[in-house]
């Protein structure tokens, strides 16, 4: 999938989309998220490898619309949730950090005393990269493309 998409992306394309499954964590999270991170981890390393020189004005975002509990079930696995996390990589990224703010864990640190508390809207690190790669006008991107998207500050994600 990784290899087709990178063929994609040195031709026509300039966005590509594709999802990896394993990451259901219901049950034995430990289990499901050591065979979910090799796949991942292996489709971005291919994708590099098949983008070549074109890997530098390229970014990655592994992410999902929900996270996961701060707690573990009785199942040992974690339930849907509202905080989440996002992996970027690629050649056009300002990268070797983490970005976001630490909400805690905390009394009064997580929303409804049981999630990790969303700082910032996943999709605005997605807004910002397209802003920075093609152009795309911002207030497209709060109305249009992500609807009711909050930017926020530019979190400086390019070279």
């Amino acid at each position: 999938m990784a290899s087709f998409a990178a063929e994609r992306l040195r031709a026509d394309a300039r966005i590509a989309s594709f999802s990896l499954g394993g990451w259901d964590t219901h049950r034995g999270r430990v289990h499901r998220m050591g065979g979910a991170l090799p796949p991942l981890s292996g489709a971005i390393s291919e994708l590099k490898e098949g983008l070549g020189p074109d890997w530098d004005r390229t970014v990655v975002l592994a992410m999902t619309e929900f996270g996961r509990t701060v707690r573990q079930n009785g199942s040992a696995g974690t339930d849907h949730e509202t905080g989440s996390a996002i992996v970027m990589a690629g050649g056009a990224l300002h990268g070797g950090r983490v970005l976001g703010e630490w909400p805690g864990l905390g009394q009064g640190d997580r929303f409804a005393d049981r999630d990790l508390m969303p700082t910032r809207d996943v999709r605005a690190y997605a807004a910002w990269a397209m802003a920075g790669l093609f152009g795309t006008d911002l207030a497209a991107l709060q109305n249009l493309i992500f609807p009711s998207l909050d930017l926020g500050p530019d979190p400086g994600l390019l070279r």
